[in-house]
């Protein structure tokens, strides 16, 4: 065991918070059976006790322990996507906290495929609750010193694992499995795809379908306003737009939002728009959503007033809508 995975497991012991790498983006860690820890996660993120915490596992034991329903088409996905960035919703454990479910009969579990994660959560021997390692609402970190900087007043302690090789946060998927059939509803989309979880049950035998769930409150990042960097991102998908029409536009829709939606803090210039950066990805979808969250960072520390990302007109398959779930919600404004 390397010494900062050591001291993790000393700080984590105690009843402390530290910042977790996995391969999707860095979380904020503490153990799921010490009360004052847990709450030390909502308070050290400012974040609302509504927005429940996926809780990280290392093993499918540790994953039983957690839920009182462990079904066959959970197993199927666990063979196949674990470790991995796909949170199931299950029926929760007696033993597991109200704290941690928002009060919600049911729990977000995921074992992540990062070394540094599934060490650590073996070393402490219990399952850690998790959410990213960011102040509420705000863009999610991708690198240690992306942690160091948004907890730098806490004095976080972060294990540096290196940067996030996927760059957005886990599938979310809810798992109801009762009279031999499983419902399944993506409630927050991500890596694994709806079309790569059907191909994984096909052949299994096992009864399922897809529903739509409207109330996705099970589900972290739910809100309609997520992921938000420090300056107000413009979405526009009409390509033969100016920045300066769209800015113009922009402030005065600004001006009709509330400061704060769904708890959400909406950042607002005083003086309005009047100067832009122009955010670009790649091409490539898997690329692009590892890139999206530095890329956020990076645009909006660079003194403009707001960042403009225009949709390209091939940016509409399957892929690209899980990147887009989050550039939706970090969006100020969205013009068609």
């Amino acid at each position: 065991m390397n010494e900062s995975i050591q001291k993790a497991v000393t700080l984590l012991n105690q009843g402390e918070v530290i910042g977790l790498p996995t391969e999707t983006v860095y979380g904020l860690a503490a153990r799921i059976d010490l009360p004052q820890a847990v709450e030390k996660i909502f308070t050290t993120k400012e974040r609302p006790f509504f927005d429940p915490l996926i809780v990280h596992v290392s093993s499918v034991a540790q994953a039983k322990s957690v839920t009182s329903n462990w079904g066959p088409v959970a197993e199927a996905l666990a063979k196949v996507f674990w470790p991995g960035p796909l949170t199931m919703i299950l029926p929760k454990a007696a033993s597991v906290s109200d704290m941690i479910t928002s009060g919600l009969p049911s729990v977000g579990i995921r074992m992540p495929n990062h070394p540094v994660a599934l060490e650590l959560i073996d070393a402490v021997g219990v399952p850690l609750a998790a959410p990213s390692a960011n102040k509420f609402g705000r863009t999610s970190p991708t690198t240690a010193s992306h942690v160091r900087l948004e907890f730098s007043k806490e004095n976080v302690f972060v294990i540096d694992g290196g940067d996030c090789p996927i760059g957005i946060e886990s599938t979310v998927l809810s798992v109801k499995e009762n009279d031999g059939v499983a419902k399944l509803a993506i409630l927050r989309r991500g890596h694994v795809l709806q079309s790569d979880i059907e191909k994984a049950l096909s052949g299994t035998g096992l009864s399922f379908e897809f529903v739509v769930i409207q109330d996705k409150k099970e589900s972290p990042g739910h809100m309609k306003h997520h992921y938000m960097p420090a300056v107000p991102l413009i979405l526009s998908k009409d390509l033969s737009r100016s920045a300066e029409s769209l800015m113009k536009e922009a402030n005065q829709h600004l001006t009709e939002m509330p400061d704060e939606i769904e708890s959400i803090r909406i950042t607002k210039p005083k003086n309005g728009l009047n100067s832009f950066s122009l955010m670009t990805l790649s091409d490539d979808p898997v690329i692009a959503s590892r890139e999206l969250y530095a890329k956020l960072r990076i645009v909006a520390e660079e003194g403009k007033d707001c960042i403009i990302y225009y949709r390209k007109a091939d940016q509409y398959s399957e892929r690209w809508e899980s990147l887009f779930d989050r550039l939706n919600k970090a969006a100020s404004l969205i013009i068609e």
